[in-house]
């Protein structure tokens, strides 16, 4: 069983990642929400998930800072960018943490399925 954190400010997105995943990808559960930067670290550390969907742009401390952060005690989760902005400097940050994927809002289903895919091979459980 793959465990899923979202962290976005928007709760639609949240919402929208929550349904696609729910009824499309077997043998994947959403262990929790996170609403900024420091509630994504904070739910890491107690929920610790196989993957974390974090935007970029939240309150506080950005999707970037939260994933350097989580990965100081916490390198074998998995990150996937969803963000609006589709900026070159996003993306190298991105690359450059190793992030599975970079998805742009809004979020298209299919996109997000086979994300959740490539994350289920990277972690070498049941696809």
């Amino acid at each position: 069983m793959i465990k899923i954190l979202i962290a976005d400010d928007e709760q639609i997105v949240v919402d929208s990642v929550k349904f696609i995943i729910d009824n499309n990808c077997d043998d994947v559960e959403v262990v929790g929400f996170a609403k900024s930067g420091r509630e994504a670290i904070e739910k890491a550390h107690m929920l610790k998930p196989d993957v974390v969907f974090m935007d970029i742009r939240m309150p506080g401390i950005d999707g970037i800072e939260a994933i350097k952060r989580i990965k100081e005690s916490h390198n074998d989760i998995e990150f996937v960018i969803i963000t609006a902005y589709d900026y070159f400097n996003y993306a190298k940050e991105a690359i450059n943490l190793d992030v599975v994927d970079y998805l742009l809002k809004p979020l298209n289903k299919n996109k997000v399925i086979d994300t959740v895919k490539k994350v289920k091979k990277i972690s070498g459980k049941k696809a």
